[in-house]
């Protein structure tokens, strides 16, 4: 047995096909399934069953990849303690971040902390709430920045800070003053909601939006993907979205008219840094966190109106 083997093994449990596995590491595909047949001749075993399509573990082979999961990472957290100078921020970190907040929170810190840290590699990866707990699941991710998490007793949560979301639209908004709408006045039915945050506005009504809200019938329409897709979309057509407030700070002075808070009380997103409670690499998520809590919350609260 050897570290290749399990990377190939996980490889095909991910793609369920031998071909994608291959492809994913680099190699030929007899060179692949040659080595997984060696692994599950050395210990007589079988670990895919290869009649079924797409492929599919075994029951011998589920409990083998959960194991050969561990022994990767495991073998991670060895190179970068043989690699890593005593207290230096070293090694690699693949982070995800939520894609609600990617396109806006990333350019803030990421060049400031590869800055500080220059033996830190840090990996991005801009993904879906659903996919990052995947991911997290895998481990084919070590922490991810996400919004309202609602993960189990497996990873560690650490609050980061509240982003307010606010109104933008190319309409003529005219019960608003002093660019602020009262949250009961929103009509939520003619606006372009994200996926993520529809769901925590559903999670936020009884709190946010006051019980007279529960009674009506709440059509929330949305788009799932890029936020700033949708925020051309309305530029070019015309219409209303809910934004991150973070989002301003790449407006041309232009389009910061069309940005309205919502009041009383403000809807907000939970922002957490998530990690596996097994994650040995506890000095550069605390670092991550004392560099994300001092620079997004900063630049989002400087952030103005109108």
């Amino acid at each position: 047995m050897n570290f290749q083997q399990l990377q190939y093994i996980l490889a095909v449990e991910k793609f369920k096909n031998f071909n994608r596995a291959a492809l994913s590491c680099e190699v030929a595909q007899s060179t692949l399934s040659k080595e997984i047949q060696r692994l599950e001749k050395e210990y007589d075993i079988i670990i895919f069953d290869r009649t079924r399509n797409p492929v599919v573990p075994t029951l011998k082979g589920l409990d083998l990849l959960k194991k050969s999961r561990e022994i990767l990472s495991k073998k991670r957290e060895f190179v970068d303690i043989a690699v890593r100078r005593n207290n230096e921020v070293a090694g690699r970190i693949r982070l995800a971040i939520s894609e609600i907040l990617a396109p806006y929170i990333t350019p803030l810190f990421i060049r400031k902390i590869t800055k500080r840290y220059p033996n830190l590699e840090l990996q991005i990866l801009e993904l879906s709430d659903r996919h990052i707990e995947d991911q997290l699941i895998s481990e084919e991710i070590d922490a991810a920045i996400m919004i309202s998490p609602s993960l189990s007793h497996d990873y560690f949560e650490y609050q980061l800070y509240e982003e307010e979301i606010v109104l933008y639209s190319t309409h003529k908004i005219n019960l608003s003053k002093d660019c602020k709408i009262n949250s009961n006045l929103v009509d939520y039915n003619s606006i372009f909601i994200h996926q993520d945050i529809k769901g925590i506005l559903k999670r936020q009504l009884n709190r946010v939006f006051g019980a007279s809200s529960i009674t009506k019938k709440i059509n929330i329409n949305y788009q799932k993907g890029n936020l700033e897709t949708i925020r051309n979309v309305i530029n070019y057509n015309g219409g209303t979205m809910l934004l991150p407030k973070i989002a301003i700070h790449y407006f041309p002075s232009n389009h910061k008219k069309y940005v309205y808070s919502i009041t009383d009380p403000k809807p907000k997103l939970n922002v957490r840094l998530v990690s596996s409670r097994g994650f040995e690499k506890t000095r550069i998520v605390k670092r991550l966190i004392e560099q994300l809590k001092m620079l997004i919350p900063t630049e989002s609260s400087a952030l103005t109106l109108c």
